[in-house]
């Protein structure tokens, strides 16, 4: 009897231990013909475990799973075509005919345009059977049925077309049919049930009336919108739809303790939408959500923490159904109080975000040229400054390569964080060009992260490992935490395998900058492979990016630190980036400035300096790429200036280290004020690129003024400061979000996001 226990017991745990998923997919092209020998990759979710496989001469791949949970399987290129889920315990068997159709897939799985962005006109139709088509406008009948065949009946529906920001506002009849009178030779979107791009559909030409069927099942639950914002009052027995997926979020404190009434945001990417709820007394926070979109989740005080991909490529999107998150509050949202700098504190920006002056190429055979220029050379016994203009232009040629081989490591943030605004599509694009632009010699390594650290391609040189590169590259989804101490590790380890003397060894981090670790763990643990000769260049997607962190990196690491604030961005910082690695063309660039005693030394902007000595300055240049164009102003204070000082130039020397001379050149420059008599003119006055200038003088000011009435207790002033300075830009700038004006902009719109953010925490104090 109890040999039989024991064996009935082992039989029950080994039922419940095994696990097997037998899936069989079969693939044809458009023609129905099989596809033979096309690569097939799966990918654990969890554990990162890959297996490579390929179709055969049918065009069929069996697929036997007895591990992991969660697999991602990519079909060609394909990628993240569906997840297979392994059975907890037991077998599971299907089979799949796929149509192996990219042009397809692709447009089905394009990035949609942001309709948060896009101010909509509303047009209502009121179409009825009699309507004809125009020369121009089809008619259009969407047909739709409930799941049990049955018609939906007076329902709304839209029709939206993205390209005239046009919404036509539809509704069924009493046989399910909406009707539409559309511009012929568009493309639309079919949004229903508060769920946008639930289908898509071209009006072809000429003009006619055009049928289109199809099934949809409407949630039933009860929301309130606001605006945009939609609260959702959902039943204990509420399950998923047809068209929504139900999810549950979790939330805790760092302690483990479950958070109740806790403020949960889901942000639908693209589009205006939040879905809001408070979490329960389990502090769970359910939320019935329209599939085919992608989310960000948010609580007050913590944003972009993690993602919810319920797209069709996902099948339900990896992760999808719950997710437990640990509430680390953002003290800059928490507390923006203490991110008001002080005057002292102020970080002005450089000159060179805002220069688009070109300076003149250098002379055939040299490789940097540089302007000397006053801002205003004419001077009289009331004047008080001077500003010298020095210009940097650098020869564009590319036509060689002159730097020696690379040595860099790619390490590339994929935490949930990374989903939102189009950043890791553009960012998987950017890295795509830049890989592709690599020499065979040059060596280069992949690691992704979010939570954790994996290693895609380990170091060892491009020959023959582009399309490597690519395929794994294409294959990255946002999903997770952010751990980049692990990651940036693993990137430097990859580096001191085959570390070059005397050459490029570079960790190029590409990330929003947040990290479950210290800075000070993160910056520290970096110097130390800086001290081994390993730089580090740093860029920062997004908006609300931890600047602080990566600069500290990037200073540390000696190399670049750009913040890309858009999507748009990511392609010229990874040409600029990638130009200063592969095509130098001098370095060690160092500069002199010698002035007498009636000229007094006061600032210099764009470039770091030493302290100044004996009448002297000195900067020092960063390596030299391509193209460079860039600028620096000295200002100088004038001693009791007379006619004298128009024989008592500026001196400016230059030299440099040129890769195609093999030398270093020097070069020497004088720049001579000129007097002229008083005319009580006391303002010095500058040309005008200088627009920008006075931008920045603008910014500047505003922003010690902000910094000064915050000090003062007088948020007002400091609100009113640089609410007032915005305004002026906007002036000066019609169109704000241009190139040359977005960094200014940028940090304008950040110190009055964090007085906002203030203003708010003050009155949440005052209402509990």
């Amino acid at each position: 009897m109890k040999k039989l226990l024991i064996f009935t017991v082992l039989s029950l745990l080994h039922l419940q231990i095994y696990a097997q998923l037998s899936y069989q997919l079969t693939v044809v092209d458009n023609q129905q013909n099989p596809m033979r020998g096309l690569p097939v990759v799966l990918k654990e979710t969890l554990t990162k475990e890959k297996i490579n496989l390929s179709t055969d001469g049918s065009g069929i791949v069996k697929i036997e799973l007895t591990t992991g949970k969660s697999w991602v399987l990519s079909v060609g290129k394909i990628f993240n075509y569906k997840i297979l889920e392994v059975p907890e315990s037991g077998k599971r068997q299907s089979r799949e005919f796929m149509t192996y159709d990219l042009v397809r897939w692709e447009k089905e799985n394009r990035i949609m345009p942001d309709r948060s962005k896009i101010e909509f006109v509303t047009v209502k139709q009121n179409i009825y059977n009699s309507t004809k088509p125009t020369a121009t406008e089809s008619i259009v009948q969407l047909i739709i049925k409930r799941a049990d065949k049955s018609s939906l009946t007076n329902y709304r529906v839209d029709m939206t077309s993205l390209k005239n920001k046009t919404i036509y506002q539809g509704k069924t009849d009493e046989q399910g049919i909406a009707r539409f009178l559309l511009p012929i030779g568009e493309d639309y979107e079919i949004d229903i049930d508060g769920i946008e791009s639930f289908k898509d559909m071209s009006i072809s030409k000429p003009a006619g009336t055009e049928h289109y069927t199809f099934t949809y099942e409407p949630t039933n639950i009860q929301e309130t919108n606001v605006n945009d914002t939609i609260n959702q009052i959902l039943p204990d027995d509420v399950g998923g739809t047809s068209a929504r997926y139900l999810y549950t979020i979790f939330v805790q404190n760092r302690g483990g303790e479950l958070l109740p009434n806790e403020p949960v945001y889901v942000r639908m990417l693209n589009s205006k939408k939040v879905y809001y709820t408070k979490t329960n007394d389990q502090g769970e926070a359910k939320f019935l959500l329209p599939k085919k979109n992608k989310y960000l989740v948010d609580l007050d005080y913590e944003k972009d923490i993690n993602v919810i991909d319920l797209t069709q490529g996902l099948s339900g999107g990896i992760g999808a159904g719950e997710m437990h998150i640990t509430y680390h509050p953002n003290p800059k949202l928490q507390n923006p109080e203490q991110f008001i700098p002080t005057v002292e504190e102020l970080l002005i920006n450089e000159f060179n975000n805002f220069l688009v002056k070109q300076y003149p190429r250098p002379e055939k055979g040299k490789a940097l040229k540089m302007v000397i220029k006053w801002g205003n050379n004419l001077i009289n016994g009331k004047s008080k400054e001077a500003v010298m203009e020095i210009g940097f232009a650098a020869d564009n040629d590319e036509s060689n390569s002159y730097g020696p081989p690379i040595n860099i490591s790619f390490v590339m943030d994929k935490s949930g964080s990374m989903a939102g605004y189009d950043r890791i599509d553009e960012l998987k694009k950017s890295l795509i060009g830049f890989v592709g632009s690599l020499r065979p010699n040059d060596i280069a390594s992949l690691i992704i992260y979010d939570s954790e650290a994996e290693m895609l391609i380990g170091a060892g040189k491009m020959q023959g490992r582009t399309q490597e590169f690519i395929d794994q590259i294409n294959q990255v989804q946002a999903d997770g935490y952010t751990n980049m101490y692990k990651a940036m590790i693993m990137g430097y380890e990859e580096i001191l395998k085959n570390k070059i003397a005397k050459g490029t060894n570079r960790l190029i981090l590409l990330t929003d900058g947040y990290d479950e670790n210290e800075p000070k763990v993160v910056v520290d643990k970096s110097k130390e492979y800086n001290a081994k000769g390993i730089e580090l260049s740093a860029i920062g997607v997004g908006i609300d990016y931890n600047q602080a962190l990566l600069k500290l990196l990037a200073t540390s690491g000696g190399g670049l630190f750009q913040h890309v604030g858009n999507s748009v961005d990511l392609q010229e910082t990874f040409k600029r980036e990638l130009a200063g690695m592969l095509y130098p063309v001098a370095r060690d660039v160092n500069v002199e400035i010698t002035y007498n005693n009636k000229i007094v030394f006061k600032e210099l902007y764009g470039f770091p300096f030493d302290p100044p000595k004996n009448n002297s300055v000195k900067m020092k240049l960063d390596n030299i790429y391509p193209g460079l164009n860039k600028l620096a102003l000295v200002k100088f204070d004038l001693n009791k200036p007379d006619k004298t000082i128009e024989n008592m130039p500026v001196v400016i020397k230059m030299s440099y280290f040129d890769y195609r001379l093999n030398k270093i050149v020097t070069s020497e420059e004088k720049a001579f004020l000129k007097w002229e008599e008083s005319t009580g003119k006391l303002e010095l006055v500058m040309e005008n690129e200088e627009k920008k200038l006075y931008a920045i003088a603008i910014m500047n000011q505003s922003l010690k003024v902000m910094s000064d009435g915050f000090s003062q207790d007088n948020y007002l002033k400091a609100e009113q400061a640089v609410n007032r300075a915005i305004e002026q830009i906007e002036e000066l700038y019609p169109d704000a979000k241009e190139k040359d004006v977005e960094n200014l902009f940028r940090t304008l719109k950040e110190y009055s996001s964090i007085l906002k953010q203030y203003k708010l925490n003050k009155f949440k104090k005052q209402i509990n």
